[in-house]
């Protein structure tokens, strides 16, 4: 009847310290396996924001280039701001400037007296066109809860503008 009892009760199973040392290591999988999973929503959310404030800032964007305003030098004085309809979280700011094109004999070193008088003449002409045909447009868009911002830059062409060039 001993050798019975000892059958039964041999160590065949785990002890105290193998399953503290398991349950240990499953502890630090699932905090590291948690963490992680926080990290991957926060991140979706943030990313979330910022495809929004990318898509609000192209459509205003592209509304300008289909619909663009008078183009005139009232437009630089202040900013346009707005909210957007489709959420009021959401709010725009437009900036407009003037395209000015840079003096070429500073940009090249050259001295102004060197240059050829007709090609003074045609870079004046060409500069006085494109500051008249092209204006900046900045878009900010700002999502007012969390503070965030996103700014898309583009050209506008100026329908009103009249191109001249002067004789040489």
């Amino acid at each position: 009847m001993a050798k019975e009892l000892r059958k039964i009760f041999t160590n065949k199973g785990f002890t105290l310290v193998e399953v503290m040392i398991s349950l240990a290591i499953f502890a630090v999988f699932a905090s590291a396996y948690l963490t992680a999973q926080g990290f991957n929503i926060t991140d979706s959310r943030v990313m979330r924001e910022e495809l929004d404030l990318k898509r609000f800032a192209e459509m205003k964007v592209n509304e300008l280039i289909v619909t663009p305003p008078e183009l005139k030098d009232s437009l630089t004085l202040t900013k346009e701001a707005g909210k957007f309809e489709e959420d009021e979280n959401f709010t725009f700011s437009i900036e407009y400037k003037k395209f000015l094109v840079p003096d070429l004999n500073k940009i090249t070193g050259a001295d102004a007296e060197a240059q050829d008088p007709n090609e003074a003449k045609i870079f004046e002409n060409i500069k006085k066109n494109l500051e008249k045909i092209i204006w900046q447009v900045e878009v900010t868009v700002k999502n007012e809860t969390s503070e965030r911002t996103y700014s898309v830059s583009t050209w506008l062409y100026n329908q009103q503008a009249q191109v001249m060039f002067e004789q040489m």
